[in-house]
């Protein structure tokens, strides 16, 4: 039988109470059990008062209603008829078409439980509280198609219970027939498909299933999925340890023109957007300094700025995920520091940020007043560090400067795979592990930031030439 009985009774109680209103002559009527027909009351007390009110008007459809609701499991019979005369008397209402379809269903017959339930839904094709018993109703005939089509509706039509059908989309998906009747959903998707994957996304869902979703949307002849898709399922699969297959799906949901910047190192000449996205560049929002890109003088195309405001404050807000294999790398790229006054300068660092996270290789000090010039050091990725870092961070962990200003550029960022660590660089890194045991883990103070993602409206503006910041 349909699952409508809680759900008809709120609303035969709150369209019984709207009618006890009808007529101004009955006022005492309505005084007296109005209270009684509220949302709040209980099956009881409302079917006592639909009495009276029958009592009162021999023909009201909604007070028919609501005995037919109180008769249904008791006397059916008697239940239909009552439900079968409410809707003579009021054509346009559905709910009597949806007790009476559950009632013939009960019965046996299901061409009329069809018939009356599909009646029901095309009088109020943008009502959840009508569509969502629909849908169960296609649901309990084993018509899955059919039911995800009405609770399509009801979400679309803006229902309160959208959380709820979003919980029974996942039970069903964990079934092959219900995976199998989101297949042609999936293709061209619905308004509510995007919030309904990123939820599922965020939450303790079984990764399996948020898989099974993405494959859906990447099956041949569907519609292409939406940055938001993409951005969830990278960020699940971060949270899950899967770096390898974030890194993949990363690289898939970039444009033509984002793929030509790929190399162990994306975008290294700042000259697309950046989006904070995956394994693209992250810019943290700092309260004194202001990251963006501009062209400059003695650089190609665009360069990255970062303008210091007297800030008090420890930078390290300025950063790319990485995913290189174990092995020896050179970090190399150019800078350019107008008027950078800052006591212990800033550097490049790589780090391992998984299982734990650890200093791998840093370059020298950048402060002062330079025209272009380069820097370069090496670093060593141990096995067992799938996942890794770049990023610019104040030079010293444990002290806080007076104050930092000025202005910082840089372009042409390149890591590039190397044979082995040089022997002076190798001799560096044991001397810096031996003499400072803790000089390799990073501190707290360095402790790579949360990736804060943005919304797939900033990863599409980025996409189309808009710079964004987190």
């Amino acid at each position: 039988m349909l699952r409508l009985r809680g759900l008809g009774w709120r609303i035969a109680l709150t369209l019984i109470g709207l009618v006890l209103a009808w007529r101004i002559g009955a006022v005492g009527v309505v005084q007296l059990y109005s209270e009684r027909l509220l949302p709040e009351a209980g099956q009881q007390d409302a079917a006592d008062a639909a009495r009276q009110v029958l009592n009162w008007q021999a023909e009201q459809p909604e007070a028919l209603y609501v005995l037919a609701l109180d008769q249904m499991e008791r006397t059916p019979e008697n239940a239909r008829a009552l439900a079968a005369r409410a809707y003579g008397l009021n054509p346009t209402r559905a709910w009597p078409l949806v007790l009476l379809a559950a009632l013939e269903e009960s019965a046996g017959d299901e061409v009329r439980a069809e018939q009356l339930a599909t009646l029901a839904a095309a009088l109020t094709p943008v009502n959840p509280d009508v569509l969502e018993p629909v849908a169960e109703y296609w649901e309990s005939r084993g018509r899955l198609d059919e039911a995800l089509r009405y609770w399509s509706r009801a979400v679309e039509a803006g229902s309160p219970r959208t959380s709820a059908v979003f919980r029974r989309f996942r039970e069903l998906l964990m079934t092959p027939e219900g995976l199998a009747a989101f297949r042609s959903l999936a293709q061209r998707p619905p308004a509510w498909w995007e919030g309904f994957f990123v939820e599922t996304a965020d939450r303790a869902t079984d990764l399996a299933l948020v898989q099974a979703l993405y494959d859906l949307r990447r099956a041949p002849g569907a519609a292409p999925v939406s940055a938001q898709e993409h951005l969830s399922f990278v960020s699940r699969l971060l949270r899950e340890g899967d770096f390898g297959a974030a890194y993949r799906a990363w690289v898939d949901s970039l444009l033509p023109v984002q793929r030509e910047q790929l190399g162990l190192l994306y975008n290294g000449g700042f000259e697309l957007p950046t989006t904070g996205v995956g394994f693209d560049w992250h810019l943290v929002k700092h309260e004194h300094a202001t990251i963006d890109r501009a062209p400059q003088e003695g650089a190609r195309g665009q360069s990255l700025r970062i303008v210091f405001r007297f800030s008090r404050s420890r930078f390290e807000n300025l950063y790319q995920p990485l995913h290189l294999a174990p092995g020896a790398y050179r970090v190399s790229g150019r800078y350019r520091s107008d008027k950078l006054y800052s006591d212990s300068g800033l550097r490049w660092l790589l780090n391992c940020r998984s299982p734990e996270p650890l200093v791998l290789g840093e370059s020298r000090r950048i402060l002062g007043n330079e025209d272009w010039d380069s820097f370069s050091f090496e670093a060593e990725v141990p096995a067992g560090c799938p996942y890794q870092e770049l990023r610019l961070a104040s030079a010293d962990a444990r002290r806080m400067d007076g104050a930092t200003d000025g202005t910082l550029w840089f372009d042409d960022l390149y890591i590039e795979s190397i044979a082995e660590l040089s022997p002076l660089e190798r001799a560096r890194l044991d001397a810096r592990r031996a003499d400072e045991p803790d000089r390799g883990q990073v501190s707290t103070g360095t402790e790579p930031a949360p990736i804060t993602e943005p919304s797939a409206q900033q990863v599409l503006d980025a996409a189309s030439g808009t710079s964004v910041q987190d």
